[in-house]
Formats: C-alpha cells, sequence, structure tokens
C-alpha cells in the first residue's frame, strides 16, 4: 500500500498514502529505509523524505545487477537527503563472492562516488548463539496464515527484476542467498577499510558513526 517491493513485477513507486506515511515518518522520527522496495519506490521515497533516510543492506547495481540492489540513481538521491547506503553482507548481492574483498569492493563505489559519508555496513542477518534452537522450541506456534513475504522473491540470481508468473501457482520460496559473512568479521572489516587507505575517522563513520548521525537526525 505504501509502495512496491522490489519482488513486484512492475515497479510503481510510491503511493499517496506512501507520501503521506513519509510525511509522518519524519515528523515522528521514524527512519525511511528502502531496502526492500523497487528502484522507483527508493528513488520517489529518497525525493519525499525531509530528513535522512537509508537503504539499511544492499548492494550496488553498477558491481552486480540484481533486484535487490539500487541503481546509482537511487543512492544518489539517498545521500542527497544526507543518508546511508548500507552494504549487506550476503554473497548473492555482492556478486556471488561471498568474501571480504567483494563486500570491500561495494563499499569503495559508495564512498568514491558519492562520499564516505553516506555508506555504512549493513550486514542484513542477525547471526544467534549455539542455544537458539533449543531456546526457539519453548515458543508456542502459531498458525501460518500466508507465505513469507520472500515466496515472492525471484531464485537468487543476476536479475534487476522478477520474471512474470508462467500460473496462478504460488511461487516457491527461493530461501536466502547462499553465502554470508558472519558479523564475527567485523575486525576484518576495519582492517580492510585500513588497508585501503582510509583514515580512522572514516573507518569509525562507515563502521557505525553514519548510522548514528542518521538516527540522531530522525530523532531531533
Amino acid at each position: 500500500m505504501i509502495g512496491d517491493g522490489c519482488g513486484e513485477k512492475n515497479d510503481a513507486g510510491l503511493s499517496d498514502f506512501g507520501r503521506a506515511a513519509i510525511a509522518e515518518m519524519n515528523r515522528v522520527g521514524v527512519i525511511v529505509d528502502v531496502a526492500h522496495c523497487g528502484w522507483k519506490t527508493s528513488l520517489e521515497a529518497a525525493k519525499a523524505s525531509e530528513r535522512p533516510m537509508v537503504a539499511s543492506h544492499t548492494g550496488c547495481v553498477a558491481l552486480h545487477k540484481h533486484y535487490r540492489n539500487k541503481p546509482d540513481d537511487v543512492m544518489e538521491a539517498i545521500a542527497d537527503t544526507g543518508g546511508v547506503v548500507g552494504i549487506v553482507a550476503q554473497g548473492g548481492y555482492l556478486g556471488g563472492r561471498c568474501n571480504i574483498c567483494s563486500f570491500l569492493d561495494h563499499i569503495d563505489y559508495v564512498a568514491k562516488k558519492y562520499g564516505v559519508d553516506h555508506v555504512s555496513i549493513g550486514t542484513d542477518v542477525a547471526y544467534k548463539s549455539r542455544n537458539a534452537r533449543a531456546e526457539e522450541a519453548k515458543i508456542v506456534e502459531h498458525p501460518k496464515y500466508r507465505e513469507d513475504f520472500r515466496s515472492l522473491w525471484p531464485p537468487n540470481s543476476s536479475v534487476s527484476k522478477p520474471p512474470r508468473p508462467k500460473s496462478s501457482k504460488k511461487p516457491k520460496r527461493t530461501g536466502p542467498p547462499v553465502g554470508t559473512l558472519s558479523w564475527t568479521n567485523w575486525p576484518m572489516f576495519t582492517v580492510g577499510l585500513v588497508q585501503r587507505g582510509y583514515s580512522d575517522d572514516d573507518v569509525r563513520k562507515i563502521i557505525g558513526g553514519n548510522m548514528l548521525r542518521v538516527a540522531r537526525a530522525a530523532l531531533e
């Protein structure tokens, strides 16, 4: 109702209700996040937001054409709000190579093209403790009313938009992209940024400072 998501076969953009929702989010201090939005929705949201906003976990279409990544015009519009593009740590979005080098390539692209103030780390996946399965087993199960939203996503391949469905049957779940950089690699992210010539101040911005700045701006 707010705007088309990245899995829609038609990227219709932001709705009138969506514009009203963004205005209210700006007013009450909720950060606008377009990580799962279609490209047109993301662009129009950036133009509508009067406060810094984010694509919290994504990648660069210029480096890997994937429907979950963002093209240059969207990233530029996010930067124009004072916002941040968070680079995801999942190999399927980085170009199939799940390693720190490809991850840093995406950070480099945003930092060099739009400025170091507008890029951050957006790992996406929350890594669970070894006790998670036992603890989750204690939760009372509820009936499942609908398919998970990821069931609408196309297979994790180098595509800019999902293919049109060939039948009325429900699409199969594709599951998460294969290969993810664990948050335990965070010290190596920092080392990699230093090795690529980033100053201490710039490293601080990328590993958390930029996101803190956006949060503070939202809560003013």
